[in-house]
């Protein structure tokens, strides 16, 4: 099919792009962030760049798609051509700009639900040995499987943002809303003990001075130059001490775990006690409880295993009882079939 030129409208792709970024997710850094990076790899691909936004076409989309992100995994795929659907409509409906979409064969694409990231608890809690990883560790993923926060979210925090009287912190979260994110008793132990007589700050710091610590904002700076400990670096501990520690369940064994596997057991543990949705949501702040469902609240497998465990113990009892009971036909089993508790038998009465 022959593709007909679209008449310029006067701004290029990456003054759209800037354009959009800016008016939709101006407010989300984070969602700002990576839909820019998504754009700009295009635009990069396409070298359309000074390009008239108009003329770039849907096809030519689909084929820097399907160069930087077609061998990727579907979750991948899926988020890359989610933002050049949601850039696309925007040019269509709300700039006016050109009417572009992606043509009908550039789907998403089935993504296939991992159900072993939830860990047992017996298994995490070598984490919060004194004798496994630093003080500033343990506090980290200890607070992070309490709270069942994103890494993100508690290493943004600030020690003026602790109420650790009442066990609390205050955050703001993915999509922007600040909210209370609450610990137990073990973890706001371990912030105490790691924030010590310190009152402003990072909570959580790096071991040393970094190379680049005097192009680090003001606010994530701390005490001896130290700044604030990156998602990268508390990304990479973990790993490491996972994969030292050979993490093992019942059906795999763990190379490594991530530090979101710590939200992700949380919320199967507390699912597993009876916790319902709405607490649920406002302890996990997702929006939509089928996310929350699809994705957290299954059974783990430690718990599979306990259920047909107590199956089977309810099956035996059962068929114990039943080797107990008279057979079936017997002259006891025909009297204790009619007899009434507490009555006398009406046929011997009536005899007598």
């Amino acid at each position: 099919m022959t593709t007909v030129a679209a008449e310029p409208c006067g701004v290029t792709l990456s003054e759209a792009c800037r354009e959009w970024l800016d008016e939709r997710f101006g407010d989300k850094p984070g969602t700002y962030g990576r839909y820019e990076l998504t754009m700009r790899r295009v635009a990069a691909f396409l070298g359309a760049g000074d390009q008239d936004v108009a003329t770039v076409t849907g096809q030519d989309y689909f084929r820097a798609l399907k160069f930087l992100w077609g061998k990727r995994k579907p979750a991948t795929w899926n988020a890359n051509r989610a933002a050049i659907s949601s850039f696309l409509k925007w040019v269509r409906l709300m700039a006016e700009y050109a009417d572009v979409k992606l043509p009908p064969r550039c789907t998403s694409r089935t993504v296939d639900q991992d159900e072993t990231k939830a860990v047992d608890r017996e298994d995490l809690d070598v984490l919060w040995d004194p004798e496994t990883a630093a003080l500033r560790e343990r506090a980290l993923w200890r607070a992070m499987y309490e709270s069942s926060s994103r890494a993100a979210a508690l290493l943004a925090l600030d020690i003026p943002d602790l109420d650790l009287k009442r066990r609390r912190a205050r955050v703001r979260v993915k999509g922007g809303s600040i909210k209370w994110l609450h610990f137990g008793e073990l973890g706001a132990e371990l912030l105490r003990e790691l924030i010590g007589d310190r009152t402003e700050g990072p909570v959580f710091l790096t071991e040393s001075r970094p190379w680049n610590w005097r192009d680090r904002d003001l606010a994530d700076r701390g005490p001896g130059d130290r700044c604030r400990l990156s998602y990268n670096r508390a990304e990479e501990i973990f790993k490491a001490t996972t994969r030292a520690l050979g993490f093992a369940g019942d059906e795999v064994t763990f190379d490594f775990l991530t530090l979101h596997q710590l939200r992700h057991s949380r919320l199967t543990h507390l699912s597993e006690d009876g916790t319902d949705t709405p607490m649920l949501q406002q302890i996990s702040q997702h929006k939509d409880p089928r996310t929350l469902h699809r994705r957290y609240t299954k059974p783990s497998s430690s718990a599979v295993a306990r259920h047909m465990a107590l199956m089977d113990k309810k099956d035996a009892d059962r068929r114990r009882d039943a080797r107990r009971r008279p057979p079936r036909g017997s002259v006891t089993a025909r009297t204790a079939r009619f007899a009434r508790p507490g009555k006398a038998n009406t046929t011997d009465s009536r005899r007598r």
